[in-house]
């Protein structure tokens, strides 16, 4: 099931952004990096491979230059975030949407 779908199903409205139309800015970045608990966790696991030796700024402007570099989808409920949609963001996201 896609995160979409997820969150239709728990009635949540959504607002979406295209990160490979409209990649994130830096700042955008870096607020998103204090809440995912550091940068590093931004970093899409297909890419991560390419973000090796990148760290703080470097990072931040390498993510900040393509949206694909960036872990999808991102989801905020109540100021905590949730990465990608693996089985445990999955689980985050039960744990914090209502019934």
């Amino acid at each position: 099931m896609k995160a979409r779908e997820f969150l239709a199903r728990k009635k949540q409205t959504v607002e979406e952004r295209n990160l490979i139309k409209e990649p994130l800015t830096a700042a955008e970045l870096r607020a998103l990096s204090k809440k995912a608990g550091g940068v590093e966790h931004l970093v899409a696991p297909k890419r991560r491979k390419e973000a090796e030796g990148l760290s703080g700024e470097k990072l931040i402007a390498w993510l900040a230059g393509d949206g694909g570099r960036v872990r999808r989808p991102i989801i905020e409920v109540d100021g905590e975030l949730t990465l990608g949609f693996a089985a445990d963001a999955q689980e985050e996201l039960e744990r914090l949407l209502p019934r």
